[in-house]
């Protein structure tokens, strides 16, 4: 008896050292990095072609094992301002081009081994034909890459999304408004991609309307769309434990009332944080009928998500996180334009809040004069106003 249940204690605990090591095992991905995508080309071949091309890594980040590229295919979704064009006037299609020795040149793509700690570029050419005036019908193009990828564990089909905006004319802006000694000016831009950098955009849009002492202000949610800031659910992030279970403590109209808005500001502020700010946020909502303590206990970061509807097409169907490093954009922007600039979040219910802001800005007033929301929260279109008061901002003296 005794001989058995050495040897039982023996055998488990060899099965429980390989197990620990199996665990051990580098288990780093393999991943498609469309954050790190080159610019676009454009290339007008005649008046009825022109293409757009980008080149996009896969990178394996084990340090020790290869990962094989077992396939990737393109596919785009077209989003008109109203009815798409005629698919006879005006075509649109993605094809794909790795660049290694063994591209082929009938679109097959040929599985490729990545070594340890290697990348892979690929080519994306989305070809628009026909008649190219059409293309101001569209609103955007959705180009879906769809790739496998196959390692010692396991054999993953995985999913991106990049946005192109083919035809880039804007209309008119709407017109200012005035509310007391302030005035706000809506500024419409084409829709911004992650293509986009904001200083490029406002340089482009802004400078040549502003006045010395304006402020410039940006939805925070857009600038987070121009650093892909912006997560696909079951893709990019898969709720936990405690995300499944605390989201039911957020009312319906909050982001974090998902699962999935949840776990994205779990990510974003860590466990231990969020955890408190329920915490705290449910004592002070039964106790003294105080809300929005979660948030102000958790963070801002927390406070910035947008679920799903929360931003305008096409990226409702995303998760959009706060901006990284906004006091850097704004800085940027002032640096590049010499105007002021800011980062807010400003909703329909007479909310606003400064995320960033240059130094000779005065947040306080500056909130204030949001109140009435002139980014809109619809499909206005408009992520830029420009704020002009002597309120809000000083003007720098350069003598």
């Amino acid at each position: 008896m005794k001989k058995s249940l050495a040897v039982a204690l023996g055998v488990g605990g060899i099965l429980g050292a390989f197990e620990l090591w199996y665990r051990s095992r580098d288990n780093k991905p393999c991943l498609m990095l469309p954050a790190h995508r080159h610019p676009w080309r454009i290339h007008n071949y005649a008046a009825d072609k022109r293409i757009y091309r980008t080149n996009i890594p896969i990178r394996n980040f084990s340090r020790k094992y290869e990962c094989t590229v077992v396939d990737v295919q393109a596919k785009v979704r077209i989003l008109g301002k109203a009815a798409l064009p005629d698919p006879a006037a005006l075509q649109i299609t993605a094809t794909i081009r790795p660049w290694h020795k063994e591209t082929r040149e009938d679109g097959y793509w040929p599985a490729y081994i990545l070594t340890p700690q290697s990348t892979l570029e690929f080519e994306l050419a989305v070809e628009c034909s026909g008649d190219l005036e059409r293309l101001k019908e569209l609103h955007a193009v959705v180009i879906d890459l769809d790739y496998i990828t196959y390692s010692r564990r396991n054999k993953l089909k995985k999913h991106e999304e990049i946005v192109l905006i083919p035809e880039q004319q804007v209309s008119a802006s709407p017109e200012p408004i005035t509310e007391g000694d302030v005035t706000l000016i809506p500024v419409k831009t084409h829709i911004l991609t992650d293509a986009d950098n904001m200083a490029d955009v406002i340089a482009k849009y802004v400078s040549p309307i502003a006045q010395s002492g304006d402020v410039v202000v940006m939805a925070e949610s857009v600038v987070a769309v121009t650093q892909r800031r912006y997560m696909i659910p079951d893709e990019h992030v898969r709720p936990g434990f405690w995300a499944r279970r605390l989201c039911f403590l957020v009312p319906n109209v909050g982001s974090l009332s998902s699962a999935y808005g949840m776990q994205s500001a779990i990510n974003e502020v860590g466990l231990p944080k969020m955890l408190t700010g329920v915490a705290v946020g449910g004592f002070m909502k039964v106790a003294f009928r105080k809300h929005g303590w979660l948030y102000r206990v958790a963070g801002m970061p927390s406070e910035l998500i947008d679920d799903l509807t929360g931003t305008m097409p096409p990226y409702d169907k995303y998760i959009v996180l706060g901006p990284a490093h906004a006091q850097s954009v704004v800085n940027e922007v002032k640096a590049r334009t010499g105007l002021e600039a800011a980062i807010a979040d400003v909703n329909n219910i007479r909310r606003a809040a400064i995320v960033a802001a240059t130094k000779n800005v005065d947040p306080k007033q500056l909130a204030a004069s949001l109140l009435s929301n002139p980014h809109g929260n619809s499909a206005e279109q408009t992520p830029i106003v420009v704020v002009r008061s002597a309120k809000v901002a000083k003007v720098e003296s350069h003598s």
